[in-house]
């Protein structure tokens, strides 16, 4: 170990960039961050080579002297604060003076700035932090900076960043997030010299108009409480927007775009009745809270939150959603409603595991817990005993039942299989897709009429590097225009009806899987799967529901979808017999 010694100040920026400047769209973030705190009305944005090659942002705010424009990229050189107190009410988005000397430490920059109607103002260049350049220059008021050649001093960064398209989709995500926060202000977003989106200044349902497609405000309900100190406005969606995948939910504190698993978990809880197992809302939330009574110094790209109380603020919120539900989904759950077969049927307790009352006076089941079922040979037993059962004769084979649209139930030579048809067909189709990169595993079904696909940009880079691998698993989509495409055939056999919406939930998952360390093509596969499979309330013929099992136990992995979930639960014979007390 060498002896101790000072860094320099650039090797102190490249440290603190660590921090703060993670990708491409972590520095969008600052920027914009900026141009807000400075009063901006109109902020224009320039990405290039998915901001490898360009970030620019140009806004119309206050602008800087040439003085502060110096000052700007010195280390913890800051007009938001200048006192310690002031970290206890925070009213800005930043406020720590690190991001610009973070960004110039690795990257080329150029600003120019003005702070009047002079039309008079200074231009800067930097290179790895270091001022090369100045001069006065004609500029309007307002602040322009370009970031360009992002880590070219940090090649071992640069490694670290991901695909084209998912640079690009975190950077839109950047853009949609401050969009939605600000529709008073006006923005462009233009990516390799094509304008992607126009946004006037507007009203929050008109934004998610202008962002998410005409008729979108129709689908959500907007969400306005003010209690004990804390107002709430928003919207959450209606159960058609729900998803299987988040990247939908937005929260605001005091206009700050944040991530709270308290604030999701109140939504969630406030929604129940809304959503299946697994799936994620739409929402985005506006919370308005005293800074005094809010911690944003946690986090260095300041993301996360403390709160000063925070069941008032999960109360508060969950009152708001709950507040603007319709009436008629507002109902207790299906474990607290009696069975129309079993009436004094009643919930035994904490784990929701139900007791039934058999109607016979004096006569309670005792409690029946699927984790007390022995399940540890399930997989090897229950896969043999099938395959032993699918060599009978047709007639003597028993029969499967569906039991709420959900499970299929057979009898084994050992006891009972009780199969999650989702997970089982998510299983068949994974491996199914992973052999087609290689061999043709899929016939197409062509549609009688065409169907139409729009793409947002992020979608559309993601798309461009699926297409080739899309049409192996049998769709064919041609290209009709910018972004829009002509869904012509699907995978024969696909129950979904929408051909568009599964197109849209696969570019999800995908980026879901890949957030997962999936490799590309194992979470091209699986979001396939998970997309593409039968669903809860699909409804199957004894001839489907045979194929089904017969196809999971032929698969190399039948234990577990690609998500991890089992497929399967093996209950023994011998434990049925416990349960009911026989000693036969």
């Amino acid at each position: 170990m060498g002896d101790i010694r000072i860094l320099s100040e650039n090797v102190v920026n490249q440290i603190a960039a660590g921090e703060v400047v993670e990708r491409a769209a972590s520095v969008l973030k600052e920027l914009v961050e900026n141009a807000l705190d400075a009063g901006a009305k109109r902020i224009q944005i320039v990405v290039k080579g998915q901001g490898r090659e360009l970030i620019q942002v140009v806004d119309d705010g206050c602008g800087m002297s040439r003085g502060d424009l110096h000052l700007a990229f010195e280390r913890h050189a800051t007009s938001k604060l200048s006192r310690a107190e002031d970290l206890q009410a925070v009213s800005t988005l930043g406020f720590r003076g690190e991001a610009l000397p973070s960004i110039a430490s690795v990257s080329y920059v150029e600003v120019r700035s003005c702070t009047g109607s002079t039309g008079k103002g200074t231009m800067l260049r930097l290179e790895g932090g270091t001022i090369t350049h100045e001069e006065p220059v004609a500029a309007p008021r307002g602040t322009s900076i370009s970031v360009h050649s992002l880590f070219f001093n940090t090649p071992a960064r640069a490694r670290f960043l991901k695909s084209g398209a998912t640079e690009l989709a975190h950077i839109v995500r950047i853009f949609r997030q401050y969009a939605l926060a600000y529709p008073e202000i006006s923005w462009n977003f233009a990516h390799d010299e094509t304008l992607e989106y126009s946004l006037p200044s507007s009203s929050l349902l008109i934004r998610l108009e202008d962002l998410l497609g005409a008729g979108f405000s129709g689908k959500v309900l907007p969400l306005d409480l003010t209690l004990n100190g804390i107002k709430i406005g928003g919207v959450i969606g209606k159960t058609e927007l729900n998803k299987k995948s988040r990247g939908d939910q937005y929260f605001f504190l005091n206009r700050r775009p944040i991530q709270s698993t308290l604030l999701h978990s109140a939504v969630k809880a406030a929604m129940r009745e809304q959503l299946e197992d697994g799936e994620w809302p739409f929402y985005i939330v506006q919370l308005y809270i005293l800074p005094a009574d809010v911690d944003v110094n946690v986090h260095p790209a300041k993301l996360e939150v403390r709160f000063a109380d925070e069941k008032l603020v999960h109360a508060a919120l969950y009152r708001a959603v709950r507040a603007v539900l319709p009436s008629q989904i507002i109902q207790e759950p299906m474990a607290q409603q009696a069975f129309s077969a079993s009436p004094g049927r009643q919930e035994s307790g904490a784990d929701g595991i139900a007791e039934a009352n058999m109607g016979l006076p004096g006569m309670t089941a005792p409690e029946f817990a699927f984790s007390a079922i022995p399940t540890d040979d399930a997989g090897a037993s229950t896969a043999a005993e099938w395959k032993d059962r699918s060599g009978q004769d047709t007639l003597y084979r028993p029969t499967i039942f569906q039991v709420h649209g959900r499970y299929l139930i057979s009898q084994i030579r050992s006891g009972i299989a009780v199969i999650d048809q989702h997970a089982a067909h998510e299983r068949i189709l994974y491996e199914k897709a992973q052999r087609s990169f290689s061999e043709r595993m899929f016939n197409s079904q062509q549609l009688l009429f065409p169907i139409l696909l729009e793409l947002e940009p992020e979608e559309d880079a993601i798309y461009l590097e699926l297409h080739d691998d899309l049409e192996k698993f049998g769709f064919q989509i041609r290209e009709f225009g910018v972004r829009t495409y002509s869904i012509e055939a699907v995978p024969a056999g696909l129950k979904r009806v929408s051909e568009a919406r599964i197109i849209h939930e696969m570019i999800t998952e995908y980026q879901e899987f890949r957030r997962a360390q999936f490799q590309a093509r194992d979470a091209l596969a699986a979001s396939f799967a998970c997309k593409a499979a039968i669903r809860t309330g699909d409804s199957l013929t004894a001839e489907e529901m045979t194929a089904l099992v017969d196809e999971l136990f032929a698969t190399k992995f039948p234990l577990t979808c690609p998500h991890g979930r089992p497929t399967v639960i093996h209950i023994k014979l011998s434990e049925l017999d416990r349960r009911f007390k026989r000693t036969e």
